[in-house]
């Protein structure tokens, strides 16, 4: 049965592609070899070219393989956008090592567990990062810790403003090892690792789920490479194209569109460590960049700026935009202060990026598009999770493909109730129209998107339950003008500590506990949570009262 999608195909693109079955790290490679002067990495000023980066890479991989490194290890990568993310990330895959990329944002409960769910016993981090990895460090199974600085790779007269983080003075610490000077001890010359693409995992990507605990999404370096070969060929990028990289790069879609993408096609990167909308601004106008991948809240802050037409963001050809749909005043206002479309997608950490995007010739707002090359999609019935809706119901959207995820890493359970027959049951509700474009309307798993960022409401539960005074925790999403949800918990205080806490000192706590978009924003006391018959929390009850 032909699927609907096939009638709103993009013009001159084949339906299926013939991926190549190579490892990750071969695509910085044959760039290099291509390009090896070319400018690949510009941050803030500093250049590195292709060439450089394939050889500090190499350096890293023999680094970590005298560590004592082996094929399938697991290294942890908490760290902010900066060059040794990216020479980290390809060392990594070289050494034939499996990447835990870790929310830099993330406080010590949250890098503990995701250290020890993994049994990560690397971790390549910041100077300014380093004390919470201290304060966990003998509680997990860590035996080497690298540390760098974002001055490493800074030039002394920064082209872009820098945010306060990297302002400080380099700091190294006893027991640690420097990036740097691993680098320059070691060969550049990769150690042969024998790589089966499509069994070999390449990383453990986390994606939380409606049991608090997050989960590694076993990702496969055949995975990887469809999603950056098909992006690619979807958006029709080019050689000559500039990419503009804010979106955090442990993520998938900035690891994918704004970092390996790129990287394989041979275009110039513009790396910036976080978002601070001047910087981009001056970056776009600066550097003349073509591509731009971002997020709702980005795309707000952009198109809402009151000072946006002083700068000239006329070479922007392709703006890509995930992570939680684009109101439409801002699609428009977007438009007419870059000239750019917004093309939107869908992608999840279990499918490393996208599985569906609007055809660049054909968007439709408020659709997240269709499925992209060699992906099938339906919607059923979520009641028995089989039955597929005929076109316009609503249901729970489903994907199959190449860059569906082998499954959680030492969760077989969770694997069976999200991955079945080669469907991925994404949690999410969902119609197609006729001509198969794909609209979401709401979320069947419990979970707040805040600036782009998914917060599970029982991973926040279950670390507000760790307080002392809290005996019951709901967590709830509610309207954001600037972040389009936030965070807000209702708790049920322990009866000796009523009247002993206040709802300020416990977000005080709370926000030193988990990463900022996590932390609820807004904290209510109430003597009790309104529960159905089978004792089930009314989260419904409390979005009214909201």
């Amino acid at each position: 049965m032909e699927r609907p999608w096939f009638k709103s195909w993009p013009e001159g693109l084949p339906k299926s592609l013939d991926y190549p079955k190579v490892p990750i790290f071969t695509l910085l490679s044959n760039t290099a070899k291509k390009f090896p002067k070319k400018t690949g990495i510009l941050f803030y000023g500093y250049k590195i070219t292709f060439g450089e980066l394939d050889d500090w890479s190499d350096r890293f991989a023999n680094a970590l393989v005298d560590m004592g490194v082996n094929k399938g290890d697991r290294v942890g990568l908490l760290l902010e956008n900066c060059p040794q993310f990216i020479v980290s990330y390809y060392g990594v895959l070289k050494a034939g090592a499996i990447l835990v990329p870790i929310n830099p944002m993330f406080k010590e409960i949250e890098v503990e567990y995701e250290l020890n769910d993994s049994e990560a016993e690397i971790l390549i981090t910041l100077d300014y990062l380093y004390p919470t990895v201290q304060r966990v460090e003998k509680k997990t199974g860590l035996r080497k810790v690298i540390v760098s600085s974002f001055r490493d790779y800074l030039p002394e007269k920064p082209t872009l403003p820098i945010h306060i983080s990297m302002e400080h003075e380099k700091e190294t610490f006893p027991g640690t090892l420097e990036f740097t000077e691993l680098l320059e001890s070691h060969k550049a010359k990769a150690p042969r690792v024998d790589i089966n693409p499509k069994e070999d995992l390449a990383l453990l990507q986390y994606s939380s789920g409606t049991t608090g605990e997050p989960k590694g999404a076993m990702i496969t370096h055949f995975n990887a490479v469809v999603n950056i070969v098909g992006g690619v060929e979807w958006a029709k990028v080019v050689e000559k194209d500039v990419t503009l990289s804010v979106l955090p790069l442990f993520q998938v879609l900035g690891m994918q569109q704004a970092m390996n993408c790129p990287i394989y096609l041979g275009n110039t990167t513009v790396l910036l460590s976080r978002f601070d909308l001047e910087a981009i601004l001056k970056a776009i106008e600066m550097y003349k960049c073509t591509v731009l991948v971002n997020v709702a809240p980005i795309d707000q802050a952009i198109a809402t700026y009151p000072y946006v037409k002083d700068y000239d963001l006329s070479s922007l050809r392709l703006c890509v935009s995930g992570g939680a749909p684009v109101p439409l005043p801002v699609f428009d206002k977007f438009k007419e202060v870059t000239g750019c479309d917004l093309v939107e997608g869908y992608g999840l950490s279990e499918t490393i990026s996208q599985v569906a995007i609007n055809p660049i010739d054909k968007n439709r707002h408020g659709s997240i598009g269709i499925p992209v090359f060699d992906v099938d999609a339906k919607i059923v019935d979520t009641e028995t999770g089989s039955k597929e809706l005929a076109i316009g119901e609503e249901g729970e959207i489903l994907f199959k493909g190449p860059q569906v995820m082998k499954g959680y890493w030492n969760q077989p359970e969770a694997t069976r109730a999200t991955l079945r027959d080669g469907w991925i049951y994404t949690g999410d509700i969902a119609r197609m129209d006729e001509n198969g474009y794909i609209y979401i309307v709401g979320r069947k798993k419990d979970m707040i998107i805040v600036s782009g960022y998914k917060v599970w409401a029982a991973e926040v539960e279950q670390i507000l339950k760790k307080h002392p005074a809290v005996y019951q925790a709901a967590i709830v999403g509610v309207p954001d003008p600037q972040q389009g949800e936030s965070v807000k918990a209702y708790v049920v205080l322990r009866p000796d500590y009523k009247g002993r806490t206040t709802e300020e000192k416990l977000k005080e706590w709370a926000k030193r506990k988990m990463a900022e978009y996590k932390y609820p924003k807004e904290i209510e006391f109430v003597n009790e949570l309104p529960r159905s018959g089978s004792g089930k929390i009314l989260k419904s009850m409390l979005t009214k009262k909201t």
